[in-house]
């Protein structure tokens, strides 16, 4: 059933009419501008402006009352530099918008027109039209009908108006904080927030669409996605598993930790998991996350072996997701799925996860123009892959069964266009199925393109079988031993995943010390390797094809690959040397950062493979046609479109091949990348030593760096180190120090609290020449500050802190706050959060193995009272624990609050730190972190003290809370005592070290490291000191 209201397009006027006068008085005797490409064009558009227009254009948009966002269009791409220099004119960039277009933040009480005009050429400046930030779908009236939670009757009208669940993005300077009472201007609620994303998932009547799009803070507003879905001899066989299970290979997945993402959680139980699969959500246990957990990494031995997974050594940690916030099962939730990687990453210690889940748009009858969208979920899982759960994370995706009927044939294109969203996103790994007998393609899996003509999917993998079995066998949830065949891209996905925890098994083996490889990295060695099938080349049904392990995991161990990063125009150069008539392939893959849903195409970040054969002739990657997305693959122009781009030679001239990965247009940079080709000379050099924030005063800082030369030498002697500690002065060189192996240590002088040191570094290869770290420097470079933090608390409630339990008006009768080593329940958590650690406080500790329900929280509340926090000195204070909140299960879920409160005059009064629920995020159990500053809250005192209130007023609901790790710190810092004359590396004496640091900088003659004596020089009065001073010990 089709829903349809007037178009909201239609209510426009009102909102264009009130654009500022800039809208129409700006614009005159203007011509227009390369256009940015809005989901709603052409009716939108951007008008160039004329020099003298700027000033006043500016100077308008600044001036509204309400608000102070616009759209800025430059004539080039913008660099870093250009980014820092318009912060400093007022101008603030936010997302890109493509076509050198931005959002942007404009302050009218720093806005300086005539200094941005001089950093960079701004070709139009305008408000921002409502429309551009709404969905097309929902903008023309059309209302998603799996998402109506209610309907009410307009007050004017008297119309039928539905409540829609809905995502809403809002501008990267919106603080989220302050979004409910924004929200709430419009009747809308949220049930859950996307804080890596700064989004939230919303209820809204329709009639308030425009109203809230108004608003100056949103970004986007799209309508929710319904309700994901569902989507081994023979895998490992043809994807060579096998082969390398057994010598010399000899891989299980050990020590690669999966999270297994899907409807419902596995049943942990199961024989061929053998106690290495934790359940950690409520979601509830079904037999499509057990076959796909089983395909990852069962064992096989409920079946003699014989339907062993994939890397029957892992460990995995499985959670279901969870559709709204509000407990109705009608349209998807992706801040659950924020939760649960958040969870399972930063708590559990994830390292890849596998989503055999999808929206199902062709099966279950939902509108077809939703296949091939980009929005917000995709977004979040861009995001995700990117780093925003505090580092970079491998991501692999189902691509779709939605080839199982005519139905969303729309675009003209038979099945093709057939992917729905989140296999939509950019930067995860998506698999097609095939048949595991043939390596045929399958009558449902999902083909590309998406509605911006990217490649879909990404590679392909067994996910049925024509014949024997009929499907993959697999473990079943029906009991311990059980098994069961289902066909889907569902299989096909765990499959891959499985194979990358090999992968990742062995390069911890073969590279030790080293970080694991990015998502990308994992994605370029699938696609470089792959069988292909189909069409020659990458295609809409295959992707690049046919996964092969073996193959990936050999090409892996030659080394030939290279993790580096570009910004705006920039480029990392390699070399192939190649002989005649070879056949050569060369493979980039990046992981792009989130796209803006207001436009297309959802590539921010374009990044060009450039390769350059004897005779100067181009050698250009595959494209493919969407227009025609049958056709074959073509090698005749760059690739715009993609952030996988691969450059194929079916017959190599002899000599030297270039490889260059160019910063095409970078407007959100620098941006990571993976680059893997055969015989690849390259030089990688990467910091292996995490950059802290804060480095304490007076102590000298060692940086060490991994660097590799593939397939060339390390020109001796060229690892170089480069540290200034004033941004002004010049940047210093010394040698860096070799560790052994490929490690090497630069060390910066212990800086002062005054100090910024700053730095980066580089070496030479024999046919490479010199690359730097990070890349671009020295107009790029590593920072860091200096200071201290103090720990004032530190509670991890393994011994007894000194807690009370109980308070005037307590009168739970079960549940009462206890510090114990928690019996975990679908509730409440099986383990503490320390790590390593065991107790916690929870409310009420059952039986082992106990009811969901038994002694939770009820009858009333239970409070937690902390002891005493002495924090007068340190005004700066900021707290922070550990807490779990569950109340989304039982009769009535969703009911009860969680309350945390703190005092500063020993309990005498309460001010509120925070309240969970009743509904939305954080009330579905789960470790989750919080942290404030204590004097944004109360005046800091001796006499601080927190409380946590549970309590369960409403029949029949499961309340379920725990806290732990409470931490108090706070950050300074203080010069240490005195110094020591001519001690330029900071570590408290004079020697040779500091004779090579002034030699260095001899004849420097300005802000010079080795100037002893003060004249702003570094000479043979300098060096005379410090001969005299060698060896005498420091004061």
């Amino acid at each position: 059933m089709l829903h349809r209201l007037e178009p909201l397009r239609r209510i426009l006027h009102a909102a264009a009419t009130a654009l500022p006068a800039i809208a129409a008085s700006a614009f005159l005797h203007s011509s227009a501008a390369a256009q940015v490409n809005w989901r709603i064009a052409p009716e939108a558009q951007l008008v160039r402006l004329e020099p003298g227009q700027l000033g006043q254009a500016l100077t308008d948009l600044a001036a509204r009352p309400d608000a102070k966002r616009a759209v800025l269009q430059f004539a080039r791409p913008v660099t870093p530099q250009d980014r820092a220099a318009l912060a400093d004119s007022g101008i603030t960039l936010l997302a890109p918008l493509g076509n050198n277009a931005f959002f942007a933040s404009l302050n009218a009480a720093e806005l300086d027109p005539v200094g941005a005009a001089q950093t960079i050429e701004i070709t139009s400046a305008r408000a921002i039209d409502p429309a551009w930030k709404v969905h097309p779908y929902i903008l023309g009236g059309q209302v998603p009908t799996w998402a109506v939670v209610s309907t009410n009757e307009d007050p004017v009208t008297k119309a039928p108006d539905p409540v829609i669940g809905a995502y809403v993005l809002f501008h990267r300077d919106f603080p989220l904080g302050d979004a409910q009472l924004l929200l709430a201007r419009h009747n809308a609620i949220i049930r859950d927030t996307l804080e890596t994303i700064n989004g939230a998932v919303i209820e809204l009547p329709f009639s308030r669409i425009m109203s809230l799009a108004g608003e100056d803070a949103v970004q986007w507003l799209e309508q929710a996605l319904p309700q994901f879905d569902t989507t081994n001899t023979e895998n490992r066989a043809i994807t060579q598993a096998n082969l390398v299970h057994t010598a010399p290979y000899n891989l299980t997945g050990a020590g690669v930790k999966v999270l297994v993402y899907d409807a419902g959680t596995a049943r942990a139980t199961h024989q061929d998991f053998g106690g290495r699969l934790t359940v950690h959500d409520a979601s509830g246990q079904i037999t499509h996350a057990t076959h796909v957990a089983g395909t990852i990494g069962g064992s096989g031995v409920a079946s003699a072996g014989d339907e062993k997974g994939m890397a029957p050594g892992v460990t995995m940690v499985s959670y279901g997701f969870q559709w709204s916030g509000g407990g109705t099962f009608l349209y998807s939730n992706p801040g659950d799925i924020e939760t649960d990687y958040t969870a399972a990453v930063q708590n559990q210690g994830a390292h890849i996860a596998n989503n055999s889940i999808g929206s199902n748009t062709e099966s279950n009858g939902f509108d077809c123009t939703i296949q091939g969208d980009y929005g917000v979920t995709d977004v979040l899982i861009d995001s995700i892959v990117r780093g925003s759960l505090g580092t970079p994370f491998r991501v692999v995706w189902a691509n779709g069964n939605e080839r199982q009927g005519s139905r969303c044939d729309i675009e003209g294109f038979g099945d093709y266009y057939s992917t729905a969203p989140p296999a939509t996103a950019k930067n995860h790994m998506t698999v097609g199925a095939l048949n595991a007998n043939d390596d045929s393609m399958t009558s449902f899996s999902s083909w590309g393109p998406t509605d911006d003509g990217r490649l879909k999917p990404d590679i392909s993998a067994p996910g049925c079988e024509s014949g024997g079995d009929g499907g993959v066998r697999s473990c079943s949830a029906s009991s311990d031993t059980a098994y069961s065949v289902l066909c889907g891209t569902s299989m096909a996905s765990p499959t891959v995943c499985g194979l990358a925890a090999l992968l990742l098994e062995d390069f911890r083996a073969q590279f030790p010390g080293n970080p694991d490889p990015r998502n990308s990295t994992l994605r370029a060695l699938f696609a470089h390797t792959a069988q292909d099938r189909g069409n020659p080349g990458p295609d809409y049904q295959f992707g690049f094809g046919s996964v092969r392990i073996k193959a990936a995991i050999d090409f892996m161990r030659t080394g030939a690959f290279i993790e580096s990063s570009v910004d705006q125009g920039g480029s990392v150069v390699g070399f192939v040397n190649a002989g005649f008539g070879q056949q050569l392939r060369f493979t980039l893959a990046w992981d792009d950062a989130p796209g803006t849903p207001n436009v297309n195409p959802a590539l921010v970040n374009d990044l060009d493979l450039v390769v350059i054969g004897p005779g100067n002739v181009r050698h250009y990657p595959y494209t493919l046609n969407p227009t025609n997305p049958s056709a074959n693959a073509v090698q005749t122009a760059e690739n715009h479109r993609d952030n996988i781009e691969q450059v194929f030679v079916q017959a190599s001239l002899p000599g030297q091949y270039t490889i260059e990965v160019r910063g095409t247009n970078v407007p959100d940079g620098p941006q990571p990348f993976s680059l893997i080709a055969t015989n690849l000379a390259a030089m990688s050099i990467s910091m292996a030593t995490a950059l802290p924030d804060l480095v304490p005063p007076g102590q000298p800082i060692d940086i060490d760096f991994a660097i590799t030369a593939i397939n060339q030498s390390l020109v001796p002697g060229s690892p170089t180190f480069y540290y200034r500690l004033d941004p002004s002065d010049p940047f210093t060189s010394t040698p860096l120090t070799p560790l052994g192996g490929n490690l090497y240590r630069g060390t910066i002088p212990g800086p002062l609290c005054e100090d910024t040191p700053q730095f980066y570094a580089s070496a030479q290869g024999s046919v490479s020449g010199t690359v730097f770290n990070p890349p671009g420097a020295p107009a790029s470079f590593f920072s860091t500050d200096v200071g201290e933090v103090t720990v004032a608390v530190d509670q991890q409630m393994e011994v007894d802190p000194g807690w009370t339990v109980g308070a005037p008006g307590d009168a739970a009768t079960t549940g009462i706050w206890t510090r114990v080593d928690p019996n975990g329940t679908a509730a409440q958590p099986e383990d503490d959060h320390s790590d390593p650690g065991t107790m916690c406080w929870v409310t009420g500790q059952g039986t082992p193995g106990g009811a969901l329900g038994e002694n939770d929280v009820d009858g009333g509340a239970t409070t937690l009272t902390s002891s005493i926090y002495d924090l007068a000195a340190h005004p700066e204070a900021r707290l922070s624990y550990w807490r779990w909140y569950s109340n989304n299960t039982g009769g009535a879920p969703n009911a009860d609050t969680f309350v945390i409160d703190i005092s500063n005059n020993n309990g005498a009064s309460w001010t509120n730190a925070e309240t969970i629920g009743p509904s939305g995020p954080g009330t579905s159990g789960g470790w989750i972190f919080h942290e404030f500053r204590v004097a944004d809250i109360l005046p800091v005192t001796s006499q601080m003290k927190l409380r946590f209130i549970a309590s369960d007023f409403a029949t029949g609901s499961i309340v379920e809370a725990a806290i732990d790790d409470v931490l108090v710190s706070s950050e300074g810092c203080t010069n240490p005592p005195g110094g020591c004359e001519a001690d330029f590396d900071g570590d408290n004496d004079r020697d040779s070290t500091d004779l090579n640091i002034l030699l260095t900088n001899f004849g420097c003659t300005s802000s010079c490291v080795g100037d002893i004596d003060g004249d702003d020089d570094t000479d043979s009065t300098d060096l005379n000191i410090l001969l005299a001073l060698i060896g005498v010990p420091c004061p």
